[in-house]
C-alpha cells in the first residue's frame, strides 16, 4: 500500500528536480516528466485494480497537528472515486507531456515549463487522493499558483500576463469563500478528515453555533446547511461558474498543451469532484443543492449559447468546456452525482484529444482545396434518406432510456435526479432527431463530394457521388454501428454505476431505488414519440417555401449580440469592479499614503533627531559630563580623565540603544 504514496510524489520529485537543476537540463527536462507522470500512472492502474479487488484504503501521512484531543493527520483516501480521477488526470497528463516534449522545442523556457506542469499535475493528484480538508486546501491553492505561472509563460505577451492575473484573482476572491467554509467545517465538526466529517454529517443537522459569540452578539446558524454554500463558492471559482467564467477565456493564452491540461484533466473538473467527493454533506442542505442545480444550469446555457455566437476557435473551446462543467454541477445539484463523474471522465478524455490534436488539423485545413464545384442535382434516393434519418433518430431513446442509463442517474436514489433525466433525456432526445435529420439529409443529399478528372483536361473538378449508390450501405452501416456502440455503451453504463455506488453511499438512501423502471416502458415509449417529432419539425423546417424572405426579428438580433459580447460580464466587470478599484487605489496613494502615511513616517524620523539631540545635550552632557568631572576631581589624575572620556561614546551609545529599545516595546505593546 505504500507504494502508492509515489503516485503524488514522482511528480513532485520531478519538478523539485527540474528547477533545483535550472537550465543545465534545457531540452532534456521532458526526460525527467515523462518517466515520473508515466511511473505515476502505472501505479494509479496499480490502485485502480487494487480497489476494484479489495474496496477502498488510506495511507496515513504523518501527524501535523495534536494538542489534547484535537488531532490533525494528514492522510491519503484512495476509493472508487479516486482511481477513476487518477486514471483521468495522470493518463491526461502523461499525453500532455509528451505532446510537449516535441511542442515546447526552442521555447527559452523549456525546463521552467516541465517543472511547473510537474507541479500542477501533482496539486491535483493530491487533491484527487486527500482524505484531509488542509491537503485539500493545500493543493488548491497549489493549483491556482501555477495556473497563474503556466498562462502567463509567455511572459513577453502583455495579454498572457493579464490573463494570468485575472484567473489568479478571480481564483482568489472564490477561494476566500472555500477557505471559510474549511474554517467553519472545522469549527462545527472539531476535525478536517473528510470520512469522518461525512459520517458524522447527518447527526449535526439540528446542530447550531453562534458565529458572532466573540463580539457578544447573537446570531445562530446552522452549519451543516451553510457550509455547501461556501464550499461550492471554491469550486465555482476553479470550475469557471457564473460569474466566476470570466478567467477561463483568457486561459487560451497558455500554451495547446496547458489549455489540454486545464480543460480536460485539472482545474476545472476540481470543482466537480469537490462536490461529488462531499456529497454526503452537501445533500443535507437543500437549499444548496437547489443553488447549485441553479448555476449549474444557467452556466450550461449561458456558455453554450455564447460558444455559438463566436468565432475564434480558442472562445468557442473556453465557453464549450464552461457549458460542459455547468451540465457536470447542474447533475450534482440534482443528486445525480455519478453521471457527473462520468461526464467529466467523458469529456476531459475529448477535450485532451480535442486540443492536442486541433493543431494538426488547422495546418490541413490551411492546405485548403481551392477547386470549383460542380454539383448534380439529385432528387431521387430522398425517401431513403428520410427513413435512415428517422431510424437514426430512433437510437437515441432506445440508448438512453434503455435503463442502464437511467440506472446511472438514478444510483444515488434521488427524486429529483430521476425527474431531471426525463426532462433532460426528452429535450435531448427532441434536440437530437432535429440534427440527425438535418445532419443525414445535408450530407448525403448531394453525395459525398470527390475529385474526378474531367474530360480532356488534366485539372480536377468537384463532383458529387450518386447518393442512390452510396446512401444505402452508409446508412445501414451507421445504423449499425450506432446500435453496437449503443449496447456496449448500456453494458458499460451498468458497469460504471455498481462500480462507483459504493462510494456515494449515503445514510437513510436506497441506492437504485426506482432508478430502473419495471413493467411497461411508458417513458421509452414517451421517449420515442418526442423523437418522431423533433424528425417531424426538421421535415417540415425544411419543405417549408424557400421562396419567402426571412427578416431578422429586432429582439432576437439584440438577443444574438448579447451572446456574441458574452454578456457584457467582461466590460460589467471593468466598469463597476476593476475600474472603481483602480481608482480607489490611486486615491488611497495620492491622499493616505503620500500625504498621511509618509508625512507621519518624515515627522517620526525629524522628532526622532530632535529627541536625539536634546538626550544628547541633558543626559550625555549634563549628566553624564558631570559624572566623569566627579571622577576626575576623585581621582585627581589627567590621565585616568582622558581614558574615561575614551569610554564616555560607548556608554552614550549604550544608553540610547536601551532607552529606544524600551521605548518601541512600550509603543507594540500599546498597539497590540
Amino acid at each position: 500500500m505504500a507504494l502508492f504514496i509515489l503516485i503524488p510524489l514522482l511528480p513532485l520529485l520531478a519538478s523539485i528536480i527540474l528547477l533545483l537543476g535550472g537550465c543545465r537540463w534545457g531540452e532534456n527536462s521532458h526526460r525527467i516528466g515523462i518517466p515520473a507522470i508515466g511511473f505515476s500512472f502505472a501505479l494509479s492502474v496499480a490502485a485502480f485494480i487494487e480497489v476494484l479487488r479489495n474496496g477502498p484504503f488510506t495511507l496515513s501521512l504523518y501527524r501535523f497537528f495534536q494538542s489534547g484531543s484535537l488531532t490533525i493527520d494528514l492522510t491519503l483516501y484512495v476509493d472508487q472515486l479516486t482511481v477513476l480521477l487518477l486514471l483521468l488526470v495522470t493518463g491526461v497528463s502523461g499525453v500532455v507531456h509528451v505532446y510537449s516534449s516535441r511542442y515546447m522545442i526552442g521555447e527559452p523556457r523549456y525546463n521552467r515549463f516541465f517543472a511547473v506542469i510537474a507541479l500542477f499535475t501533482f496539486s491535483m493528484i493530491l487533491l484527487v487522493m486527500s482524505g484531509n480538508l488542509l491537503l485539500t486546501l493545500i493543493s488548491w491553492e497549489v493549483m491556482g499558483i501555477c495556473s497563474y505561472l503556466l498562462i502567463s509563460h509567455a511572459a513577453k505577451r502583455p495579454s498572457a500576463c493579464r490573463a494570468a492575473t485575472k484567473a489568479f484573482l478571480v481564483n482568489s476572491v472564490a477561494d476566500v469563500a472555500f477557505s471559510f467554509g474549511i474554517i467553519l467545517t472545522f469549527f462545527t465538526f472539531g476535525t478536517l478528515d473528510i470520512q469522518t466529517i461525512l459520517a458524522q454529517a447527518e447527526g449535526m443537522q439540528d446542530h447550531t453555533i453562534n458565529i458572532l459569540g466573540w463580539m457578544g452578539l447573537d446570531l445562530h446558524i446552522y452549519p451543516v446547511t451553510v457550509i455547501p454554500f461556501f464550499l461550492f463558492i471554491g469550486a465555482m471559482g476553479k470550475s469557471a461558474q457564473i460569474p466566476f467564467h470570466v478567467w477561463l477565456p483568457g486561459a487560451m493564452e497558455a500554451p495547446t498543451p496547458v489549455s489540454a491540461l486545464i480543460h480536460a484533466a485539472t482545474m476545472v473538473n476540481a470543482g466537480p469532484f469537490l462536490l461529488v467527493r462531499l456529497s454526503p454533506l452537501i445533500i443535507l442542505s437543500p437549499y444548496a443543492m437547489t443553488f447549485i442545480f441553479f448555476i449549474g444550469a444557467t452556466t450550461a446555457v449561458f456558455a453554450g449559447i455564447v460558444s455559438l455566437t463566436q468565432s475564434d476557435i480558442k472562445k468557442i473551446l473556453a465557453y464549450s468546456t464552461i457549458s460542459q462543467i455547468g451540465f457536470m454541477v447542474m447533475a450534482c445539484g440534482l443528486g445525480a452525482f455519478a453521471v457527473a463523474i462520468f461526464h467529466l471522465l467523458a469529456h476531459g478524455c475529448y477535450k485532451a484529444f480535442f486540443f492536442l490534436s486541433t493543431g494538426n488539423a488547422l495546418r490541413s485545413v490551411e492546405r485548403g482545396l481551392g477547386h470549383g464545384e460542380h454539383e448534380h442535382p439529385v432528387s431521387e434516393g430522398m425517401g431513403i434518406l428520410y427513413g435512415g434519418a428517422l431510424g437514426l433518430a430512433l437510437l437515441p431513446p432506445l440508448v438512453l432510456f434503455s435503463g442502464s442509463y437511467e440506472y446511472l442517474w438514478g444510483v444515488t436514489g434521488f427524486v429529483s435526479a430521476t425527474i431531471g433525466f426525463k426532462v433532460i433525456g426528452l429535450i435531448t432526445v427532441f434536440v437530437a432527431s432535429q440534427y440527425l435529420y438535418k445532419g443525414v439529409t445535408s450530407l448525403f443529399a448531394h453525395g459525398p463530394k470527390t475529385y474526378w478528372p474531367t474530360s480532356g483536361q488534366d485539372s480536377f473538378e468537384t463532383q458529387s457521388v450518386r447518393p442512390q449508390l452510396l446512401n444505402g450501405p452508409i446508412l445501414t452501416g451507421l445504423f449499425l454501428a450506432t446500435v453496437v456502440l449503443g449496447g456496449l455503451m448500456t453494458l458499460f453504463w451498468s458497469w460504471f454505476a455498481n462500480f462507483l455506488a459504493p462510494a456515494l453511499t449515503f445514510s437513510g438512501v436506497t441506492l437504485g431505488e426506482g432508478a430502473v423502471e419495471q413493467g411497461f416502458p411508458f417513458w421509452l415509449v414517451v421517449a420515442l414519440g418526442v423523437s418522431v417529432a423533433g424528425w417531424v419539425y426538421a421535415y417540415s423546417k425544411q419543405v417549408r417555401s424557400q421562396h419567402q424572405v426571412s427578416r431578422a426579428n429586432g429582439r432576437s438580433n439584440q438577443l444574438y449580440v448579447l451572446f456574441w459580447n458574452k454578456g457584457y460580464f467582461d466590460e460589467i466587470y471593468d466598469a463597476y469592479l476593476v475600474t472603481p478599484t483602480i481608482q480607489f487605489s490611486r486615491w488611497l496613494w495620492q491622499n493616505i499614503d503620500i500625504r498621511v502615511i509618509d508625512r507621519f513616517i518624515l515627522s517620526i524620523a525629524t522628532y526622532s533627531v530632535y529627541f536625539a539631540r536634546w538626550l544628547w545635550r541633558v543626559i550625555d552632557i549634563r549628566f553624564l559630563g558631570r559624572k566623569v568631572g566627579l571622577v576626575a576631581e576623585q581621582a585627581n589624575a589627567a590621565g585616568q580623565l582622558l581614558q574615561e572620556m575614551e569610554s564616555r561614546t560607548i556608554q552614550h551609545q549604550i544608553l540610547v540603544m536601551i532607552f529606544w529599545l524600551v521605548a518601541m516595546i512600550g509603543l507594540l505593546y500599546i498597539l497590540l
